[in-house]
């Protein structure tokens, strides 16, 4: 197949239809191989097609002379990219030149980099060269590494947002010691000179900081210039002491679809860019700032900054995590919503443990004589004894199926975050949860406890009226959309 389009391209037949065909072959690197020994060093045919009246021909054969990856026609590449007049062309030869070794062009790229930063495009360009911006961004950037910086301003008076959920925003005010707070509909607005403790509060989700405007046009453009007036910039020099260039992305809360999602925040960032002057810089993958933009009903936004140049100790334990993992934020809500019915000095059991969240969570409220964590994925064991290793806590991990563990005496409390349903049927979810209470009965003591974490109340539930020794004491609906619920069990 591709010794024949390749001889199509020789005889000049339908050049577009057999470039791109070529084009998606060479995403297999057999089929790069392949064409490589047929072209045995000979480029001219690909150097002949990058002059081609056609400019989606020049495109697509830059694009193969990338994936091709030969580090020798990168200034041939760069040269054909500094000719080509069409716009929306050009990106593409930046996209083929981030497949081979640039290092000898970084100075002309540089210098290609501050032209563009500068250029003012008309309405019919912007689309192209904010592409090409981001496209030569990433190349002439691809080695460099950005200064990170780091939050600075624990002195100053700070107001901030803590997301909560709408909820339990109760549990996180009362754990804030110093300062002014005021419950919002989804978190906590404090007013503090005492950030520090705040940033150890382990059961708020974010932290944002508010700007001193409170609504954003919801045209991209007017909503750049809004926030280049804004306190934006200020804020982020008081935070980190330094009138540097912040690399940020801007972040869209709101109904619209994900296509108008997109084409707002590249209009929006490129405008803030120009607005700025360069001194907050786009960068979706590579950012220290986020510029949080979250939809009012009348289509405006409420503008929030959230940072991610602080030291974030609250969680530093949790060095590891496997796909299936609580959150510790939610993980440290629920040891506190269950906190009344916990016991000090009890003998307690995570049967379903993973990497160990919930029992170290468990212990920093209300200490454990002795704390055994069980789990049938040996990967999560692994990575439970060694977070709790940094966490300075003691737990007995047991790799094992929980329905075969036993033990030589039996549990003041279980608390887990119960397996979600996943693959298995209806059935096989419900089995599960008639086999967990018959296990929970035979290992809790009289009167033991079970705080349980989960998703599926009507198996809970039956599993309570079917099984007369258990109680329900408490039920906390513990989302938005009363889809995970917390539950306190007793065993008569």
């Amino acid at each position: 197949m591709m010794k024949k389009q390749y001889e199509c391209l020789q005889m000049g037949l339908e050049l577009r239809k057999n470039l791109i065909e070529l084009k998606q072959q060479l995403q297999n690197e057999e089929s790069k191989r392949e064409l490589l020994e047929l072209l045995a060093g000979d480029y001219s045919l690909f150097m002949e097609l990058l002059q081609n009246s056609e400019p989606k021909v020049r495109k697509n054969t830059a694009l193969i002379l990338g994936k091709l990856g030969q580090d020798e026609h990168a200034v041939i590449l760069y040269h054909a990219y500094e000719r080509e007049r069409q716009l929306f062309v050009k990106s593409d030869y930046l996209k083929a030149l981030m497949e081979l070794d640039c290092s000898a062009l970084q100075t002309q790229l540089e210098q290609r980099l501050i032209q563009l930063e500068q250029y003012h495009p008309t309405e019919e360009e912007e689309k192209h060269i904010r592409e090409e911006l981001l496209s030569l961004r990433k190349l002439a950037e691809k080695n460099v590494v950005h200064r990170k910086h780091c939050f600075q301003g624990y002195e100053h008076t700070w107001e901030v947002i803590l997301t909560t959920g709408k909820k339990y925003q109760q549990i996180t005010a009362e754990q804030i010691e110093e300062g002014r707070v005021t419950i919002l509909k989804s978190g906590v607005r404090v007013k503090t000179s005492h950030l520090r403790p705040i940033l150890r509060i382990p059961t708020y989700r974010e932290l944002l900081l508010p700007l001193n405007i409170r609504k954003v046009p919801a045209d991209p453009k007017e909503a750049a210039r809004a926030l280049a007036a804004s306190n934006l910039l200020e804020l982020l020099y008081k935070a980190h002491k330094t009138e540097d260039t912040f690399y940020f992305r801007l972040g869209l809360q709101g109904n619209s679809s994900l296509e108008q999602r997109g084409a707002f925040i590249k209009k929006c960032g490129y405008a803030l860019e120009q607005e700025t002057a360069g001194k907050l810089k786009n960068s979706p993958s590579d950012y220290e700032v986020e510029i949080r933009l979250a939809q009012n009903q009348d289509g405006q936004f409420l503008p929030l900054l959230k940072l991610y140049t602080f030291k974030e100790n609250r969680f530093s334990y949790r060095k590891y995590t496997v796909a299936s993992s609580i959150r510790p934020q939610q993980a440290a809500l629920i040891v506190r919503l269950a906190r009344p019915y916990m016991q000090e000095d009890a003998q307690i059991l995570d049967p379903f443990c993973g990497v160990g969240t919930m029992l170290i969570e468990r212990e920093r409220v209300c200490p454990a004589k002795v704390m055994y964590g069980v789990d049938i994925f040996g990967e999560a064991i692994a990575k439970a004894k060694e977070n709790t290793k940094l966490a300075g806590r003691e737990v007995y991990y047991i790799n094992r199926d929980f329905f075969e563990f036993t033990h030589k005496y039996t549990f003041d409390e279980i608390i887990t975050d119960m397996p979600e349903r996943g693959k298995k049927s209806k059935s096989e979810q419900d089995a599960l949860y008639a086999a967990f209470f018959e296990k929970a009965s035979k290992v809790l003591a009289a009167h033991g406890q079970i705080i349980m974490y989960s998703n599926e109340m009507n198996f809970v539930k039956k599993q309570i009226r079917l099984q007369k020794e258990f109680t329900l004491l408490r039920e906390y609906s513990m989302d938005e959309k009363e889809n995970y619920y917390l539950f306190i069990i007793r065993k008569c």
